[in-house]
């Protein structure tokens, strides 16, 4: 190999390592809490019968005016507002939802996401669901999501004083006609 090309090599590769060390810290994260969890329904011979953090929050994000779901292209499952991706679950551990840089930068400096596990330099974010606790954190984020989706299609999110959505919000009619 040519020290030219070794020198392009190096330039096109220069963040795979802060990328490849974010995702090890995430899947890091992500052992550790199945292991956790094991440990725990080991020990308490937790019942079949509770709701898991995916179903929680299936649930709630689906009882949203507009919201389907469907399967995630990298596994696990994607829920949408229209054509826009509000975010997806991989099993009930961890959250990705999509944000504007800027609100990324926000929400990670406030502790209430990290930068995505494989693209930490995108908008994305991962929320790892560590246990029961942790599920009303991913719902915020989701909340936040579906909110910034609704304002920006022309839906309107009534609800609650503090703009949690609602069963009962219904979208707004569209000017556009349907063929």
């Amino acid at each position: 190999m040519s020290t030219r090309y070794a020198g392009l090599h190096a330039i096109k590769l220069w963040g795979l390592p802060r990328t490849i060390g974010a995702a090890a810290r995430v899947w890091g994260i992500v052992f550790r809490i199945h292991l956790a969890r094991l440990t725990v329904d080991h020990i308490m011979k937790q019942g079949t019968d509770t709701m898991n953090a995916h179903d929680i929050i299936r649930t709630e994000v689906l009882s949203w005016p507009g919201v389907t779901e469907e399967p995630h292209r990298f596994g696990g499952m994607e829920f949408r507002l229209g054509r826009r991706e509000l975010g997806h679950l991989h099993g009930d551990y961890l959250a990705d939802l999509p944000f504007p840089v800027r609100i990324r930068e926000d929400l990670v400096r406030e502790g209430k996401a990290m930068p995505h596990h494989i693209l930490p330099q995108s908008g994305w974010v991962s929320y790892p669901i560590r246990d029961a606790n942790a599920i009303s954190g991913a719902l915020d984020l989701f909340r936040l999501a579906y909110q910034r989706a609704t304002t920006s299609s022309g839906f309107e999110a009534r609800g609650s004083e503090s703009g949690i959505p609602t069963s009962n919000s219904e979208p707004r009619t569209s000017n556009r006609k349907e063929s």
